[in-house]
């Protein structure tokens, strides 16, 4: 049994980050092949925490184009395997290709799957002669990536959403889809099956979206995926559809910004198309294709948890709110009766051998001593750990605690800066010992100095630590204040600092205080004598209460200004229009979700201009 999964994440790194590792998010889909589109991943940003996991192989297109746009679109397969060498799995492919032209540099290192050549210019029907920088321009935004699994081959597709009065990227879009229908035709004259999973961006019939119009079905791009469907007379079953063919209200794709998915209103965009003969080795391909004989089912995988809230289908309304995790739902298909495969290794094209990936594999040695903290059971020893790095052998013994990356950079410069001290510290008493002090109350007082200064410094970076990840500015003023120190300030104007004076400074950096505007922070001193600790402090906190208290009136007003929508009488959401001759302009809509015109308790569909009346008085 072969189970393969189509998911748009909308994002590779933030669908990593909800699932706590790529391995977890990798694991909760639970299939032999995985489908990813959008990663939003360059190759530049390329790392081993969103490409590489135990027990699987991936095989990545990321976006080249020069457009400026940044990290967007982008696909990845991943395949579970139990060995990446010698092995007869299925889900192993046999061989990779980023791109479908053939004309990617990547292509041109290796034979292409099924041989394919693309001789330039090429003529299209509808487009002209189509020339190389064109293609290249349409293959570069990392939109494709073929893996060959001997049995079959597998495109993961993310097609292009356009606008309709885009002409240029609706040429882009039909280019990219009548090359990509050449390349198919090649493998299926060559006898071999193609499979063809992603989000397409496009449904094709109207049962495929919430609000299809008269004439719907009569666009351009829906006419065309119909016509590669076999009820069409084209080479592919369209899986889930042929599966069920009156199932309504089937969507995997929701608009977030308007709730859309509390009331199931989306459209299906996500598909898997198969064609091919079956492993029956029977002459006739009609009564024996793949899809009848191998499919034992296909599914919208709409309880699979996109997110890591569980309040993540409630929709709150307002500008800002939106449903958590991805767009999209993941759509899975299982495959029956699959033939093991010849022995074979993972092909040199799959993630593992990029460079941007090997360049970055750290040794076992630099990872512990960067990402590790040392916790010294005396100071002696510490100085011999501390003198062998360089020279091999650690003498000392040491616990690790594991810190987050983050602070690995932080861990390592305050290092320094604890050695340093704890050498003065050892130099000055090593000196009074010489003088007349026994050699044992020397070592006691390094010992016990050595462990203030640790003390001291991890309280220190504590503290550092808890400032950084404060997460709220309260004002743009502090935002843009600069740190002040005072003259003569030891904890600013020497490089090694005191053990006596870090515990001074986890008093001065308060982090209460960075967090407030200077007007309103706590200006009472930190030293031991409370007693002149007068009002600044209450002062501060009553003013920080008369804020909220006034921002929550601000607030209340602003709500009873705020039209009520005519469906249910509920004050509407402010928006304002992003494109056209009215861009900026502000215009006030129904607050709550969007569903089918049919159910009363969905958004009322109430729009209104806000007036501009109050501009014109102050223009005047």
């Amino acid at each position: 049994m072969v189970k393969i999964v189509t998911y748009n994440v909308n994002g590779l790194r933030p669908r990593v980050a909800q699932h706590g590792s790529l391995r977890r998010l990798l694991d909760a889909l639970d299939a032999d092949i995985i489908c990813f589109q959008e990663t939003k991943l360059s190759r530049q940003d390329l790392s081993g925490d969103v490409i590489m996991a135990e027990g699987y192989e991936a095989f990545i297109s990321c976006n080249r184009s020069s457009k400026g746009r940044g990290a967007y679109s982008g696909v990845a397969t991943f395949c579970r395997v139990t060995s990446a060498f010698s092995s007869q799995e299925v889900a192993l492919p046999v061989a990779a290709e980023e791109g479908f032209t053939g004309l990617q540099e990547t292509a041109k290192n290796s034979e292409t799957i099924g041989d394919f050549v693309l001789v330039t210019p090429v003529e299209e029907e509808g487009l002209g002669e189509v020339t190389k920088e064109e293609l290249l321009k349409v293959d570069n935004e990392g939109r494709c990536v073929i893996t060959d699994h001997g049995h079959f081959v597998l495109f993961n597709i993310y097609g292009p959403a356009v606008e309709e009065d885009d002409i240029e990227r609706v040429r882009f879009k039909l280019l990219f889809y009548k090359i990509l229908q050449r390349r198919w035709q090649h493998l299926l004259a060559l006898g071999k099956r193609v499979f063809v999973v992603g989000d397409l961006n496009i449904a094709p019939s109207s049962i495929d979206r919430c609000d299809a119009q008269p004439g719907f079905e009569k666009q351009t791009f829906r006419k065309w995926l119909r016509s590669m469907l076999r009820e069409h007379g084209g080479p592919f079953f369209d899986a889930f559809r042929s599966k069920h063919p009156e199932r309504v209200g089937a969507y995997t794709c929701f608009n977030q910004k308007v709730g859309a998915e509390v009331y199931n209103y989306g459209s299906r965009i996500d598909h898997i198309l198969i064609s091919g003969a079956c492993f029956h080795h029977c002459g006739s391909v009609d009564d024996h294709s793949i899809f009848p004989c191998h499919v034992e089912e296909c599914e919208i995988m709409d309880h699979f948890r996109r997110g890591n809230s569980e309040n993540m289908s409630m929709w709150k309304g307002g500008r800002s709110s939106k449903l958590e995790g991805s767009d999209h739902i993941p759509v899975y298909i299982v495959l029956n009766e699959i033939p093991e495969l010849p022995v074979h290794n993972t092909p040199s094209s799959a993630a593992r051998y990029l460079p941007e990936i090997r360049g970055r594999q750290q040794s076992i040695v630099s990872f512990l001593r960067k990402g590790m903290i040392y916790e010294h059971k005396d100071a002696m020893s510490m100085d011999r750990a501390d003198e062998s790095c360089c020279g091999g052998g650690l003498e000392s013994k040491a616990i690790y605690k594991e810190e987050p990356p983050t602070d690995i950079a932080k861990f390592s410069k305050g290092n320094d800066l604890h050695s340093v001290i704890k050498r003065k510290n050892r130099d000055q008493l090593l000196n009074e010992g010489s003088s007349g002090n026994s050699h044992n109350s020397t070592a006691a007082l390094l010992a016990t100095q050595s462990r203030k200064a640790s003390f001291s410094f991890s309280k220190a970076v504590s503290n550092k630590k808890n400032k950084h990840n404060l997460s709220s500015q309260p004002t743009i003023k502090s935002f843009f204040q600069q740190p002040k120190s005072k003259p003569g300030d030891s904890s600013t104007n020497s490089i090694v600092t005191p053990p006596d004076t870090l515990h001074g400074m986890d008093e001065l950096h308060d982090p209460k205080n960075d967090c407030l505007p200077e007007s309103i922070q706590c200006t009472t001193p930190a030293t031991e004598d409370q007693g002149n600790s007068d009002v600044p402090c209450s002062l501060s906190t009553d003013k920080c209460n008369e804020a909220t208290l006034e921002w929550q009136r601000i607030q209340q007003r602003m709500k009873m200004t705020l039209p009520l929508c005519k469906g249910h009488h509920e004050p509407c959401i402010p928006r304002s229009v992003k494109k056209g001759s009215n861009i900026g302009r502000l215009f006030y809509v129904c607050a709550r979700a969007q569903g089918p015109a049919s159910n009363q308790e969905a958004n009322c569909g109430h729009f209104q201009w806000a007036t501009v009346k109050s501009k014109e008085k102050r223009r005047a």
